[in-house]
């Protein structure tokens, strides 16, 4: 059992994405850190396996990583994201309707940048171990903590004692922060499930992602490198057990049909993986010098891509409110600096988490005049230019709580 105490200004627990990203983030700005990750340790040396899990940085959560060190190590594995095109194919008996977005068309050259999970996380957690101010624990779970003399005073499952002014909850669904400082959240089970692989293809998918919409929910190809996509394909969890059953010929051709020809003969290039899905929105963002941020906060449908740039900008804006109130001598976990990240994330969240929610349910609805709605929305979409850009901005960036470090600009 390990009994050494150690004390810091920070406790992050989760090691995600998110939790590297901050935790980078604050160290740089000379706060000390302490990471409790309960994952096993990277070899940061060996290659990441191929897998169809990726994700989807937009320009905001770029400029994030640029501003935590990482982008330029991540370039030579990202593909841009040049075109968005959504098609509706609920009817059988009907055409299929859809529309496509360009990037060209609002002046980007491309919407963002697709990136391997894996490979996101294995650069940031190289970074974390050569970064100065960060004590990473790894293998290490969080059993609970208290509040005692206006400090966080944090117990790991190992025995250790850690002391801060402030502790993060970044650690997922299940969140062990979000619990101890008694913050509800609201949930719901899609009874869906999400199932990803990585296919190779034998048409160029010009850098263009494709989202089906079908009754058992959106079907998606994701643009990766080398004529490769990542299918991220979600089904009632009954229908999804099923074909996850499927040999693994089996499971190919089942793609192959669902993919109207669009990539031409598919093969494919890693085992599929799968995951439930369900929606869970924090009731607050705060308690008592702790402050919750990512998938401990929320959790969506991976419908339109933005569970992780919403994390992101929790991380961003936390960053942000923790290193001003640092820099003007203010204590970082107390109440008055906590409520300001909570007052800036309230819009966004509200809104983003609300409306992916109501779109996973319409994309899911079996009813024929809720079919009949999303066949005119898309071919609205279609014949009104100005509706057409407008939603496609809507969709890169919100339309507040930009802060510095969405727009590139130093923390």
């Amino acid at each position: 059992m390990q009994t050494k105490d150690i004390n810091a200004d920070i406790i992050v627990s989760g090691a995600g994405p998110a939790g590297l990203a901050l935790s980078l983030l604050l160290a740089r700005a000379g706060l000390d850190i302490v990471l409790v990750d309960a994952e096993k340790p990277i070899d940061v040396n060996a290659p990441v396996k191929p897998s169809g899990r990726t994700l989807a940085l937009l320009e905001g959560s770029i400029n994030v990583l640029k501003a935590a060190g990482i982008w330029e190590a991540l370039r030579p594995s990202v593909t841009p994201l040049r075109n968005m095109r959504i098609v509706d194919d609920s009817i059988k008996s009907s055409d299929r309707i859809g529309v496509t977005f360009h990037a060209r068309d609002i002046g980007l050259e491309q919407f963002g940048f697709n990136i391997p999970n894996a490979i996101l996380r294995k650069t940031l957690y190289a970074d974390v171990l050569k970064t100065d101010g960060i004590t990473h624990l790894s293998a290490t779970r969080l059993a609970g903590y208290d509040i005692d003399g206006g400090k966080v005073s944090a117990r790991t499952e190992d025995g250790r004692v850690i002391t801060a002014s402030l502790i993060v909850g970044t650690d997922g669904r299940n969140s062990i922060v979000r619990k101890v400082a008694g913050i509800d959240a609201r949930t719901h089970d899609y009874a869906q499930m999400a199932m990803t692989c990585l296919i190779r293809h034998s048409k160029p998918h010009d850098f263009t992602a494709t989202e089906f919409h079908r009754s058992g929910g959106p079907f998606t190809f994701v643009p990766m490198a080398d004529n490769h996509s990542s299918v991220v394909w979600v089904e009632k969890t009954d229908d999804a057990k099923a074909l996850l059953a499927m040999k693994r010929d089996d499971y190919r051709q089942a793609i192959q049909d669902r993919s109207c020809g669009l990539l031409g003969t598919i093969s494919m290039a890693s085992d599929p993986e799968s995951w439930p899905l369900m929606f869970l929105s924090s009731n607050a963002l705060i308690g008592e010098r702790a402050a919750l941020a990512a998938e401990a906060a929320h959790v969506l449908s991976p419908i339109g891509a933005q569970g992780l740039n919403l994390s992101l900008r929790d991380v961003a804006s936390l960053a942000e409110t923790i290193v001003d109130a640092a820099r003007l001598g203010e204590d970082i976990g107390s109440a008055t600096v906590l409520a300001r990240y909570e007052t800036r994330r309230r819009a966004d969240l509200l809104t983003r988490t609300n409306g992916i929610d109501r779109l996973n349910r319409v994309v899911a609805n079996d009813l024929m005049f809720v079919k009949d709605m999303r066949r005119f929305g898309l071919k609205a979409l279609a014949k009104v230019p100005p509706l057409k850009s407008f939603i496609t901005h809507q969709g890169l960036a919100p339309a507040w709580d930009e802060g510095r470090l969405l727009a590139g600009q130093p923390l």
